[in-house]
């Protein structure tokens, strides 16, 4: 019976040390499926990419530029993963570049004119 009450003090502090040693190993990591992480420095431009456009009253999508924004000289899809391009989507470039960072609010890229 004594050794019986001795070990299990042992083996419960053996237990909490293993728990914490566990839990206090520094890990650094991020992870999302498809999303490869990238980093930017000062400065760095960042290319502005759109994808489709969803309605609530069709089930069907529109393309970006099927409306009238802004368009680059060149339209080119970039499929950044496998899983875009099992589902269908298109990634397209848009001509706007911004830095990182930038304080940029607000600015005018193109003007269309529309008649009625």
């Amino acid at each position: 019976m004594q050794a019986t009450m001795a070990t299990q003090p042992a083996v419960l502090l053996l237990f909490v040390v293993v728990l914490l040693a566990g839990a206090a190993t520094p890990a650094r990591g991020f992870y999302l499926p498809g999303v490869a992480p990238a980093d930017f420095l000062r400065k760095d431009p960042l290319a502005v990419k759109v994808s489709q456009l969803s309605s609530t009253k069709t089930q069907l999508p529109y393309s970006y530029y099927s409306l009238p924004f802004c368009r680059p000289d060149a339209i080119i899809d970039s499929a950044e993963n496998l899983g875009e391009l099992l589902r269908g989507d298109r990634i397209e470039n848009t001509p706007y570049v911004v830095s990182i960072p930038s304080r940029l609010l607000c600015f005018l890229d193109a003007l269309n004119t529309y008649e009625s």
